[in-house]
């Protein structure tokens, strides 16, 4: 399937790439464009102010602080001139790294839940003296595994903090739990599942009762789920890509264009064209 939207890619790509960018004084503020990646990309910031949009949510920049930034997720980092810090930037396949524990695979999962933290001072020290060992490593062109050690124990660390800093995240428990698996499968299959009956067969599980778990954990049925997410993928595209609503609508399996249209404005108020016409003001588009 071809790229719906234009992505940024890690340098000279590969399965275990791994790059860090620091974040500097700069003479003036700085603003990032609307963009987004096909990779992980964790921010830890220490001094300076500022915003930081992911997924349309708006973070206020609070150093000492970690942000994260899933593939996929459009963000747009606004900071001030003093701010300084560090990007973390990795492959997906990272995160499925089989010896990973359980809190790390699950640290960028939940879009928009605890995906900025505090941390203190000697957390940030810490984090920083990782990325600097993270920094050399890759640097120096030494053995891939040291620096994949480095950065597995940044996560370890990152999930622990994330933890008990009070970031209230929903669902987030072992990748057993039926919520979790069923909040996993439709991350991945969204666009060719609409059913929560297709979900609940793939659990092994009536629609009935995967629609009460959810419920009971996120607050809204399976099928708001679903719908959720499509929606977070129009507005992304209606955001960020250069295609036409008709070309969105096709993009997310909706072949009917109209139908999209009503969906849409009834989920968010606004038809698609208006919506983007309203985002891409906001964002000077």
């Amino acid at each position: 399937m071809p790229e719906l939207i234009p992505v940024h890619h890690l340098p000279d790509a590969g399965r275990t790439m791994i790059s860090v960018d620091r974040i500097e004084p700069r003479g003036a503020a700085v603003q990032n464009d609307v963009h987004r990646h096909d990779f992980h990309e964790l921010f830890v910031f220490a001094t300076g102010t500022g915003e930081h949009m992911i997924d349309l949510e708006h973070v206020t920049l609070k150093p000492p602080c970690v942000h994260l930034v899933a593939p996929g997720q459009v963000h747009r980092l606004s900071r001030s001139a003093d701010c300084t810090g560090a990007a973390v930037m990795f492959g997906t396949d990272v995160m499925i790294e089989p010896t990973l524990p359980i809190d790390v695979k699950g640290l960028f999962r939940a879009a928009g839940n605890g995906q900025a933290f505090p941390i203190d001072t000697d957390q940030l020290g810490e984090a920083l003296h990782l990325i600097e060992e993270i920094e050399k490593g890759s640097n120096k062109g030494e053995l891939p595994g040291v620096v994949r050690s480095y950065l597995n124990i940044l996560l370890m660390k990152c999930a622990h903090w994330q933890g008990t800093s009070g970031s209230h995240r929903p669902g987030r428990t072992d990748h057993g739990d039926p919520v979790t698996r069923f909040t996993d499968l439709v991350e991945l299959q969204f666009l060719a599942k609409r059913q929560v009956h297709a979900y609940a067969g793939d659990l092994a599980m009536t629609p009935g009762h995967l629609n009460e778990l959810v419920k009971k954990r996120l607050g809204k049925s399976a099928s708001e789920v679903v719908q959720d997410r499509l929606l977070l993928e129009a507005k992304r595209l209606l955001l960020h890509a250069e295609l036409s609503v008709k070309e969105v609508s096709h993009a997310l399996r909706m072949e009917d264009p109209a139908y999209f249209n009503r969906v849409f404005k009834k989920a968010t108020g606004m038809t698609p064209m208006e919506y983007r016409t309203h985002i891409r003001e906001k964002y000077q588009r």
